[in-house]
């Protein structure tokens, strides 16, 4: 009852007086679950698709579910349409990208805001972001035992705005900031379907002549090499979905005849560890822990925490690829970092003997290829996402031998570094990082965006507090 939440800065504006008068916001439409399809023409964006660590919608699991079109309800949605959502995960916001969502509606519990004419775009998204105005609206809603509802409370939450003489080239700088951000992740994802596009294309085009796929049902000898008894790897699903790699016309192998060792990592329970110290920000001689609950669908870490211990872990190296072995089966290829990094026994690690870099990224891309066209999900065993063990690399795992320089098309799109020679203006500065795109990888992509999230932090914390920004270009 009596929480809240101060904003320092005497310059703010209600988020009601931001919007438009006439119509500041949108309702979504709830149709039921009843009217949930495995697939569709039309899909349903649940509150799951507005992620605190993205800026666009995020498509992971069942966040953007197929649905009846008999139940659809067209909201037009936009480009730079911005959604947040008023119940279960309240405050979260994320904005809508490109024109690709003609058939697509929200979820009842998400509103779209209408920004008033003349209110900077990027500007008031970057705060719907930033900390403080979940803050703000969590201190304003009642607590509940399931999902806690917002209502219209967060139409008093406040928007901060400098305090300087120079306040518009400020408010510029936040949006070329904002704008930057959001353009880093349009291309890893981008880049990311274009790497599963190019392992299609190389399969289409490259299998054995007259071998069709046909269904057959497993036999005694099959089962009794396999070891298992999962329907699911006897499935025609499967076997379809398997029969591309084995037909591939260059061959496959296995993952340790592809020169890779897959161990899995330490586990990290205190009565192993004996003494553990958890930190989200790095504190001199703790662990960097890489863990799959923390990798994207994208192949980057979205957060890396810290732990402080007196036992001696293994340390993983540059090249390494981080599998999650259950729940999820995300994985991330660690390209350069300094200090000690390790994962725990959720993460398994494939090694290479020589240290490739180039064929270390194929395999993670291959893998995340599998988990995206459900062949991992089918191979895992258990409930809660699966399990798939190390032992499972070997026996099921099969690793296509595609030709060199397609191996190295893809690794580029993963890992590539050719920064511009020039220097960004406050006026060039959105043209400048979308220039500069093209010429890296998904990695150097996510580097840079959390470069850019720590400046535009720094500043709208000034900005909060009433300080004086120096905006440097």
């Amino acid at each position: 009852m009596y929480r809240g939440r101060i904003v320092p800065t005497s310059k703010t504006k209600r988020l009601r007086d931001l919007l438009d008068p006439k119509r500041p916001f949108d309702k979504g439409f709830e149709p039921g679950s009843a009217w949930y399809m495995r697939q569709s023409t039309h899909y349903f964006i649940r509150t799951k698709a507005l992620k605190h660590h993205s800026y666009l919608l995020y498509p992971g699991g069942d966040a953007i579910t197929p649905i009846n079109p008999r139940a659809f309800r067209d909201p037009i949605l936009q480009d730079r349409d911005i959604l947040m959502a008023k119940d279960s995960k309240v405050g979260e916001c994320a904005m809508v990208h490109d024109r690709h969502w003609e058939n697509h509606m929200f979820s009842g519990g998400i509103v779209r805001f209408r920004p008033a004419p003349g209110v900077h775009h990027w500007y008031l998204f970057a705060f719907l972001k930033n900390p403080i105005f979940k803050a703000q609206l969590q201190a304003m809603v009642p607590r509940a035992a399931t999902i806690t509802h917002a209502k219209q409370l967060w139409l008093d939450c406040l928007i901060p705005f400098p305090k300087q003489e120079d306040a518009d080239r400020v408010i510029r700088y936040v949006c070329a900031l904002m704008q930057a951000i959001v353009e880093k992740e349009k291309t890893i994802r981008k880049y990311d379907t274009e790497i599963n596009r190019l392992i299609n294309e190389e399969f289409k085009t490259s299998q054995k002549p007259n071998s069709p796929f046909f269904y057959s049902y497993p036999t005694l000898e099959e089962i009794q090499k396999n070891g298992r008894l999962d329907a699911a790897i006897y499935a025609p699903e499967y076997k379809e979905k398997i029969h591309w790699i084995l037909n591939y016309k260059y061959g496959t192998g296995t993952p340790t005849e592809m020169g890779f060792v897959v161990v899995p990592g330490p586990s990290l329970e205190i009565k192993i560890l004996r003494t553990r110290i958890d930190s989200d920000v790095y504190k001199p001689g703790f662990y960097a822990l890489i863990i799959p609950t923390n990798i994207s669908e994208y192949g980057t870490m979205y957060k890396v925490p810290y732990l402080g211990t007196a036992k001696k872990l293994p340390l993983l190296q540059p090249g390494d690829i981080i599998f999650g072995e259950s729940g999820n089966h995300r994985s991330v290829v660690l390209i350069d970092f300094k200090g000690r990094y390790t994962t725990n026994a959720h993460g398994l690690c494939a090694r290479r003997k020589d240290g490739n870099v180039i064929k270390s990224i194929f395999f993670r891309c291959f893998f995340n290829w599998l988990y995206k066209n459900r062949v991992i999900d089918l191979l895992s065993v258990g409930g809660s996402g699966g399990h798939f063990s190390p032992a499972y690399f070997d026996k099921f795992i099969r690793i296509p031998k595609f030709p060199d320089d397609k191996q190295e098309e893809i690794a580029r799109l993963y890992h590539n570094i050719a920064p511009p020679k020039d220097k960004p203006t406050l006026d060039t500065f959105v043209d400048w990082h979308r220039r500069c795109n093209d010429s890296l990888g998904i990695w150097e992509l996510d580097r840079e965006m959390k470069a850019l999230q720590g400046t535009i932090g720094e500043v709208q914390e000034k900005i909060v507090k009433g300080e004086t920004v120096e905006v440097p270009i």
